[in-house]
């Protein structure tokens, strides 16, 4: 029985060494799976601080680029604003200077033609009134004065009309004529839009004339203003308001220019013309002052006898 004791004691003892040993195991996989872990909550840890900077980055480069697209746009607005301002005055001195050209090359024919009437020498002394009469182009100044030209003369002065005279049948009419032949005005003076392909614009001085040809797919759009512009008017095309006459360097001068617009039937459908009238008259004021001026120099004897 002793011997069966000590027998079952040295096999307790050894299932409790045993048992001692596998808890010893399992407390160093413990301990080491403990410290895989704090490993583990650590990498997580940084690893979620860095995705926490990124989304800041990221939200702080979204919030610059909203606020550098937000300028942009507003410079980009302000730029649209000048170039429409710019625009507007680029328009308005054009009609002022068109205008302008129109009026000095009306005073330039005149003074010409009364040059070359009087054959005035470099001492004579010549006044010359020029007078205009238009219906459509009458010039003033930005502070609303007329423009005139006076050029001392003492024989006779004389005047100069430029009138207008237009018809229109169809949609089309023709606005304007440039006396200095750089250009020529069309409108649609309908609401609906006008193919013109084998319209032909006809321009007459003399026994001059010239011929342009609309292309076969130009439409001129309802309420639409066209501009054909000589080839060396210096304009650039920006059709399809303003067309360039690549084969005509001018439209052409002379007292008197007639347009005339024809459909692809041959048809006349508008007309313009515009006439130069020289006038000639005697300086009666002149010779008034003169026989005064001799009265009074007869008087003037008479008292003195």
């Amino acid at each position: 029985q002793l011997e069966n004791a000590r027998v079952s004691s040295e096999m307790s003892n050894a299932k409790a060494n045993s048992a001692r040993e596998e808890l010893n195991e399992s407390l160093v996989r413990i301990d080491n799976l403990s410290s895989h872990l704090a490993n583990l909550q650590k990498e997580c840890r940084t690893w979620q601080e860095r995705v926490q900077e990124l989304e800041e980055c990221l939200a702080g480069e979204r919030e610059n680029s909203r606020k550098i697209l937000s300028e942009k746009e507003k410079e980009i607005a302000e730029m649209r604003n000048q170039m429409q301002e710019q625009l507007s005055d680029y328009e308005q001195l054009l009609d002022v200077k068109l205008a302008l050209d129109i009026e000095i090359n009306a005073y330039r024919k005149l003074l010409e033609g009364e040059e070359e009437r009087l054959k005035l020498s470099p001492r004579q002394s010549s006044r010359v009134t020029v007078s205009r009469a238009s219906s459509s182009h009458s010039v003033r100044t930005a502070r609303g004065k007329r423009k005139r030209v006076d050029v001392e003369e003492s024989e006779a002065s004389s005047s100069v009309t430029i009138s207008h005279s237009a018809s229109a049948t169809g949609n089309v009419s023709i606005e304007e004529i440039d006396v200095d032949g750089k250009f020529i005005r069309l409108k649609n003076t309908s609401e609906q839009d006008q193919p013109m392909g084998g319209w032909e614009m006809i321009r007459k001085i003399g026994d001059t004339s010239s011929t342009y040809r609309y292309t076969s797919r130009y439409i001129l759009k309802a309420g639409q203003t066209v501009t054909i512009w000589a080839a060396n008017a210096g304009v650039t095309a920006n059709p399809p308001t303003d067309l360039i006459w690549k084969n005509q360097s001018s439209w052409g001068t002379g007292k008197d220019v007639k347009v005339v617009l024809k459909n692809s039937q041959g048809e006349e459908v508008a007309q313009r013309s515009t006439v130069f009238k020289t006038t000639v008259c005697e300086r009666e004021e002149r010779e008034s002052d003169e026989e005064a001026q001799e009265a009074e120099e007869e008087e003037d004897l008479l008292h003195q006898q």
